[in-house]
């Protein structure tokens, strides 16, 4: 289990308008659902996860037949996602919102491609619905909405349909997405605006080369956010990416053109005022997930490409896939064996099923969130207090003492015990380290 997951098992235990943390809700909401469908755990987390995906994949393909003429390469454009490492990698492991937001730019340009061609009012509700989503689902979805609008407001075939009356519908589905969560923004603002900027860090009052170094931070992250995929194809393309220029393209590759010399002319600009001490480079999906099928728009001719290139290009997609999952199994397998230990292999579950199940009438509670997840996963039938947060409480039920659970974790210091009893410790050995859960009885004047 990650960090996010274990952040979202905590919070999906209840609806809520808006959660502590710097980002919308609807990710949590679907974690809920599949919560009460199947369970609390990482079953539904990464069923959740893999759905999302899954999805993702398949719009980039609806959405490659508007910007394509040739199936090889739209075969192309959907396998490019592979080469990403934000989708080849930290897909598997870390991204909650994240995987949403990927599912948001996929729906909301394929949405926007429809357009020209279909003018129902069900067309405008999808459009809407993705923007919708998107904003729900992160808000850095505002750096793919905004530019991506003004481009299509630059083009006649995207910018007539965007102005007929019908767009309120759009406006409509827009504003019953994300009214709800705005009301309890509207109450938080100040401490999720203190949390993005402390986690971005932005300052206007420095000198010109620091302006600069950060103007240079931005680029270098955005071009490392689609490596390995821009070096394979700037081998065999990058004359036909520069000659492209002399050629007419459709307006569905000037969407995407105009899209990205919006944001290079922003970009540009903001930094002359504005500067970043860093750049990670998975902030850059709302920005550069769309880089590749620009590229391969631009490059398309009217010769497909030639079988061999796809296979090739598809061998090696499937290697690299292959080599990731090999890592992650060895991560998982034989990891802490040559001393790489983590918490993906803190045995947590492992150790608690060791332990004897404590009655329902025992509140279970711990200071760790981490570990704190991990309970609510394996006993879905107890109270559990995560710090001063208490979790399925049954009102019918009397508590009657407290367990206390801490762990060998550094990140997290052992609850102070004043009149806790039967302090025991149990320990699980993972290659090398060995992982110790220590739980102790309080009694029930100590429980919250």
């Amino acid at each position: 289990m990650q960090l996010d997951d274990a952040e979202q098992i905590r919070l999906s235990q209840e609806l809520a308008l808006g959660y502590p943390i710097p980002q919308p809700p609807l990710y949590s909401w679907l974690s809920w659902g599949l919560f009460q469908l199947i369970g609390t755990g990482l079953l539904a987390l990464t069923l959740l996860k893999y759905l999302l995906i899954s999805l993702t994949f398949w719009l980039i393909w609806l959405s490659s037949d508007y910007l394509f003429r040739h199936q090889q390469t739209r075969i192309l454009a959907t396998l490019s996602l592979l080469l990403l490492p934000s989708f080849a990698w930290h897909m598997h492991q870390g991204f909650t919102h994240t995987i949403l937001l990927g599912l948001a730019i996929a729906m909301t340009l394929h949405a926007l491609l429809r357009l020209p061609q279909h003018h129902t009012t069900v067309d405008y509700l999808y459009l809407g619905s993705a923007l919708g989503i998107g904003l729900m689902a992160k808000y850095s979805f505002l750096l793919l909405m905004i530019p991506l609008l003004l481009s299509a407001l630059t083009i006649r075939e995207y910018r007539k349909p965007l102005l007929q009356p019908t767009i309120w519908v759009t406006i409509a589905a827009i504003t019953l997405w994300i009214t709800p969560h705005l009301y309890w923004l509207s109450q938080h603002y100040q401490e999720i605006y203190s949390s993005i900027d402390q986690k971005l860090q932005v300052t206007h009052k420095n000198l010109l080369q620091t302006r600069l170094t950060s103007l240079w931070g931005f680029l270098t992250s955005a071009i490392a956010f689609v490596t390995p995929w821009v070096l394979l194809y700037a081998l065999f393309s990058s004359r036909q990416l520069l000659n492209s220029r002399k050629r007419t393209h459709p307006p569905s590759t000037q969407l995407l053109s105009r899209f990205y010399w919006i944001v290079l002319i922003s970009v540009v600009l903001l930094s002359l005022f504005f500067a970043m001490p860093h750049f990670k480079v998975r902030w850059f999906h709302p920005l550069m997930m769309l880089f590749p099928l620009w590229w391969l728009s631009r490059i398309e001719s009217d010769d497909a490409p030639s079988n061999p290139l796809v296979r090739w290009a598809a061998l090696f997609t499937l290697a690299l896939s292959l080599l990731i999952i090999s890592v992650r199994l060895l991560q998982l397998t034989v990891g802490p064996e040559l001393g790489h230990y983590g918490r993906l292999n803190r045995p947590i579950i492992e150790t608690l099923e060791q332990l004897p199940t404590p009655p329902q009438s025992t509140l279970l509670k711990t200071n760790d969130h981490f570990l704190g997840a991990h309970l609510l996963s394996h006993y879905p039938n107890h109270s559990i207090a995560i710090q001063t947060k208490l979790y399925q409480r049954d009102l019918s039920l009397p508590l009657e003492n407290c367990l206390l659970f801490w762990d060998n974790d550094e990140a997290s210091s052992p609850p102070t015990l004043h009149h806790a009893t039967a302090q025991k410790e149990q320990t699980t050995k993972v290659g090398k380290v060995q992982y110790r859960l220590n739980t102790a009885q309080s009694p029930n004047t100590e429980c919250p």
